[in-house]
This record gives structure tokens, sequence and C-alpha cells, in this order.
């Protein structure tokens, strides 16, 4: 199965900012559609939504296939995307949750929810270009800000 996932701000960084965030799930490389969840965020950021969704499409996959089944999520993330393929998260963790510049890394409590996904062989992480012409990325981005503006 595949999983599109996006998170979407309005006044991202301030206190009273607004997110949404959204995941589909698809089978048969994209042409059918299994399952699609969205909700909203507040105060949120940027990337608290786009981790939210991630996470949230990783916990459903898991809980709804079979163990050796595998998946690939797409994400336009690329704060994501790069910690998944550059391993950020293992240096993170060698030095007590602190980044190269010795700063605590933020949204740390949602890094420990996904970071087994990443560890996990069935899973697949993807980068996709936001706002492109992926047309379940676009989807997908709609229905995040759609969650975002029910808030």
């Amino acid at each position: 199965m595949i999983a599109y996932t996006d998170g979407a701000t309005s006044n991202n960084g301030s206190s009273y900012a607004i997110g949404g965030w959204a995941f589909i799930v698809l089978k048969d490389n994209g042409q059918t559609l299994i399952y699609t969840d969205s909700g909203s965020l507040q105060p949120a950021t940027n990337n608290i939504c786009e981790l939210t969704a991630v996470i949230n499409a990783c916990t459903w996959l898991q809980e709804n296939s079979t163990l050796s089944e595998k998946h690939i999520i797409y994400s336009d993330s690329a704060y994501i995307i790069n910690c998944y393929k550059e391993k950020w998260y293992k240096k993170w963790q060698i030095n007590g949750w602190r980044t190269s510049s010795k700063s605590p890394v933020l949204n740390q409590d949602l890094w420990e929810k996904l970071i087994p996904f990443f560890d996990n062989e069935n899973f697949d992480f993807v980068k996709v270009k936001g706002h492109g012409n992926d047309r379940l990325n676009l989807l997908v981005d709609q229905m995040a800000v759609e969650a975002r503006k029910k808030c």
C-alpha cells in the first residue's frame, strides 16, 4: 500500500497558528483508494502538522496490513524525508536529542513516534514535490487545508 501525507498551517510559527493534517491510503499503484483521514491542531506549526500526518498514516498502515506488506509513504516535507534518508534521528539520539548546533530537537515527542517506522524495513519514505503536478499530493494538500479551516 502507499500513502500520501500533508500538513498545512495558517500563521505558521505564531502562538495562534491553526494547522491541519491529512493522509490517504491507496493500493494497486495508487489506483484504488482505501482510506482517508484528516484533523486539525491548534497551536501548530507546519512541521507538527507534517509529522502528525505521517505518523497517523504509518500507524493506520501498521494496524491494517499484514506484517510483511511493504508501504511507501509520500511526503512533500523535506524535513521528514531528509531526516529519514540522512539518518538525522540517529545522531539526535546519540547526542541526547540535540542538533549539531547543540540546540534541542524540536518536536522530539513526534519524532519518537515516527522513528520506529523509519527503522521498520516494511516502510519507505519518498519525497514528492509540493504543489507540483502530482494529483495525489495536491489532493492530500487540499484535505489538510480543509481540515485546518475546520478548527
